[in-house]
């Protein structure tokens, strides 16, 4: 399902929605078209939490294959585009010295009058919206119903628009680091190497799996039952 992001850069600032099976490379594709900068010299960074100015570099080996599931991003959070191009024409329109431009706490962000954030507000639209915590309630509700019927140990596959994966149910629970805690999470150690990790986000093991073949996963886009590893060579026999 779609949800609204926030993006800026030194220039741009606007609030676009994105899905999570939108691949690294499209992403950055549709951003060129409103910030202007070329594709191969943006860094996307992402702010999971307004609090403060850390930041997670959205990346990966293959971007055209890595898709933005992988990097649990809430809706209504921030990815401010890096051009990291020193030539670059856009560079020579901001002054990073005289403007304080982007380079904000989240708070200080989202009290500039000018932001985003400020226009939400003022509109009542998105988190803004009285409805919005009990959208969230009821989202998080749903997700801790589907979490309950999904075990470790269980077969389970993920379907996108890149195909299936199957694999076995590693972890099920909560992970702060994520989402504060707010939802639970599935753990899933894949078949084949078509996963981001081997059980560990930054300094937190939730289980031990093997390199490349680990990935965490909302409980809405986990099938759990009778799966077995797929036979890559069956349609070659």
């Amino acid at each position: 399902m779609d949800f609204p992001v926030f993006f800026t850069s030194d220039l741009t600032s606007s609030e676009r929605k994105i899905s999570p099976a939108w691949s690294l490379t499209y992403l950055k594709k549709r951003l060129e078209q409103t910030t202007g900068i070329d594709v191969k010299s943006q860094q996307l960074q992402y702010y999971p939490d307004r609090s403060n100015n850390e930041y997670v570099v959205l990346q990966g080996a293959d971007e055209q294959t890595t898709l933005l599931e992988q990097f649990a991003i809430v809706p209504y959070s921030r990815i401010h585009v890096e051009d990291t191009d020193p030539n670059s024409r856009l560079s020579e329109l901001y002054d990073g010295n005289s403007e304080p431009g982007f380079q904000l706490s989240e708070e200080e962000y989202a009290r500039r009058q000018n932001s985003v954030l400020q226009w939400k507000k003022e509109q009542k639209l998105g988190r803004f919206d009285p409805l919005f915590d009990e959208a969230q309630r009821v989202a998080q509700q749903k997700d801790e119903s589907l979490a309950s019927g999904i075990n470790v140990g269980n077969r389970c596959r993920v379907i996108n628009i890149e195909g299936e994966r199957r694999g076995e149910v590693k972890y099920v629970g909560k992970i702060h680091v994520l989402d504060e805690g707010k939802s639970p999470w599935i753990g899933i150690q894949f078949d084949e190497p078509v996963g981001k990790n081997d059980g560990l986000i930054g300094e937190h093991r939730f289980f031990q799996g093997k390199p490349g073949h680990g990935s965490f996963v909302r409980p809405n886009k986990v099938e759990v039952g009778d799966f077995p590893e797929l036979d890559l060579f069956a349609e070659r026999r």
